[in-house]
């Protein structure tokens, strides 16, 4: 297993990203069916979240999760429950999905 890097090791916050990008007409759609799955985080011990709609492309949205612990984020992501809301989403934005991990560099 890879060493974690430094930041990490001394309890840094991991930020998880996931762009999804709406297909033409589909947002509002989108948003109703993924909205309720957003706050779901905290259950599985994210540290806190954001959930944003970009206002000059209102097709993409961004969901921002913070985690102290990476494998925390895999248990939410690949739980029944997400594994439900992905299929309820899926043909309502691009393909695919990917979340990205970045390491906070400071906070406040």
């Amino acid at each position: 297993m890879a060493e974690q890097p430094a930041a990490q090791r001394r309890g840094a916050a991991n930020v998880m990203q996931i762009d999804f990008h709406a297909t033409p007409f589909r947002g509002e759609k989108f948003l109703e069916l993924y909205r309720p799955a957003v706050s779901r985080v905290l259950a599985y011990g994210a540290e806190g979240y954001l959930f944003y709609r970009h206002e000059a492309d209102p097709d993409h949205f961004v969901h921002l999760s913070f985690w102290e612990n990476r494998e925390d984020f895999n248990r939410y992501w690949f739980s029944r429950e997400m594994q439900q809301v992905r299929q309820q989403i899926a043909g309502l934005h691009g393909q695919p999905v990917l979340p990205e991990w970045d390491l906070v560099i400071e906070r406040r």
